[in-house]
């Protein structure tokens, strides 16, 4: 039998309009002795039934749902958790993502917990899938102990629905279970695990396969899909670059031919100015990437990166929160600033807005006269209204006139939930600066 919790009186009205988490204190009685992360069926104060999902007595967040549909026994299952991939997967197929991309979001993909990267991956002529997860709450991390069974039959389902090319010999496998946000839900930070290896492939550096921004191709970047940072690459960015990335072009064809500068701050493997290389190479214009970032490997990738794509490179080695005042001024025609998070939690909020106030009056110091600088934030906690105000000031202090052009935001593989707004958290504004 399934362990019931019931909800006290009035607690109820989040959890009715499809929100997925329910804190301990609206509990009508204690969570402790549940063992972490075991299948609960939630009911209201009077035993009618709201959703079913998983229970953890050490978070604050004491329950996550899974369904909310009562006809559904056994949300943790393998077949059910299954079945809400190949949900998520359809929508990215629909959104037109080819390649690699982000395959389970979470809360916003109805499967809280699990973080799941999808990558198309390229070596010595051979091609091959790769999935990359992590997993942050007992329940997810419960559900998926056996995770070789799980994305054994992930691979083997998903072949014979024609969502994926490849089988389970053509499959790697990566658990990622090195994040802090687990030691909330009383998990241990655990170093990467390959679980599924493919021998002759090197994933520790080798190219995946992307979008191109700009064009109906694909373009491939090099990464270390084992231990590079988060999953090995940063996905969420692709939709704004998209979008940049056909205004820089649009823009560029008012240009004369000439040498374009590019400044990518917090550049990790180089994302933004590879494909940025690309779609202005196509044009005929030379390019010139500077790359600015902390990680020396970083820094190799996306020197790689870039110049494989045509560039001219320049690399910074540089902590950039620190080193940017050594950059030449009114030098670029286009600055990328797209750091790490800044806020963490709470606490963090006021350092972390400064953070974003100084790298944007540097970026804004930087960019040439009609030139532009892109401005995001990965920080959830960092409010959108608060985000522009630092980019206001940022531009004061430069007595820079600048146009806000373009409003980025979260890409289909990225969705959110409008009953779930703790998903919305990446922000991005292209601005024009005369």
């Amino acid at each position: 039998m399934m362990t019931v919790w019931r909800l006290r009186q009035g607690a109820d009205k989040r959890i009715r309009s499809g929100h997925p988490w329910v804190f301990s204190n609206e509990l009508l009685v204690s969570p402790k002795g549940h063992p972490a992360g075991a299948a609960v069926e939630l009911q209201d104060s009077k035993g009618q039934f709201l959703a079913r999902g998983y229970g953890n007595p050490h978070s604050l967040i004491s329950f996550r749902a899974l369904s909310f549909n009562s006809q559904d026994k056994d949300p943790t299952s393998f077949d059910f958790l299954h079945e809400k991939i190949f949900n998520s997967w359809r929508v990215r197929k629909a959104a037109g993502f080819r390649g690699s991309f982000r395959l389970a979001f979470g809360e916003s993909d109805f499967i809280p917990g699990l973080v799941l990267d999808y990558y198309v991956i390229v070596q010595n002529g051979k091609r091959a899938q790769l999935f990359a997860a992590q997993l942050v709450t007992a329940g997810m991390n419960e559900a998926l102990k056996d995770a070789e069974g799980f994305f054994k039959g992930l691979a083997e389902k998903a072949h014979a629905q024609g969502l994926s090319e490849f089988g389970w010999d053509q499959t790697a496998v990566v658990i990622r279970n090195d994040v802090g946000v687990r030691k909330l839900e009383g998990l241990h930070v655990e170093e990467p695990r390959l679980i599924k290896d493919l021998p002759d492939m090197n994933l520790r550096d080798v190219e995946i396969v992307l979008n191109a921004a700009g064009d109906d191709g694909t373009i491939t970047m090099s990464c270390d899909l084992v231990e590079g940072q988060k999953t090995g690459f940063f996905l969420d960015q692709t939709h704004n670059i998209f979008l940049a990335v056909g205004l820089f072009k649009n823009w560029a064809k008012t240009q004369q031919p000439r040498k374009i500068r590019v400044l990518d701050l917090c550049c990790y493997v180089g994302h933004w100015s590879t494909q940025i290389t690309r779609a202005l190479n196509s044009l005929g214009f030379e390019v010139e990437v500077s790359l600015a970032d902390i990680s020396k490997t970083a820094l190799a990738f996306a020197k790689k990166n870039a110049e494989r794509e045509g560039a001219e490179v320049v690399v910074h080695e540089m902590d950039v929160s620190e080193g940017l005042a050594a950059l030449p001024s009114t030098h670029y025609d286009i600055v990328i600033a797209d750091p790490p998070a800044f806020i963490k939690s709470k606490k963090d909020i006021p350092i972390g807005k400064h953070a974003y106030l100084k790298m944007n009056t540097h970026a804004f110091r930087l960019v040439k006269k009609n030139g532009f600088v892109a401005s995001c934030s990965c920080s959830g906690l960092l409010e959108e209204e608060e985000f522009r105000d630092a980019i206001r000031k940022a531009s004061l202090r430069n007595y820079a006139e600048l146009r806000s052009v373009l409003r980025g935001g979260h890409a289909a593989d990225h969705p959110t939930l409008m009953q779930f707004p703790e998903g919305f958290y990446l922000k991005m504004y292209v601005h024009y600066v005369h």
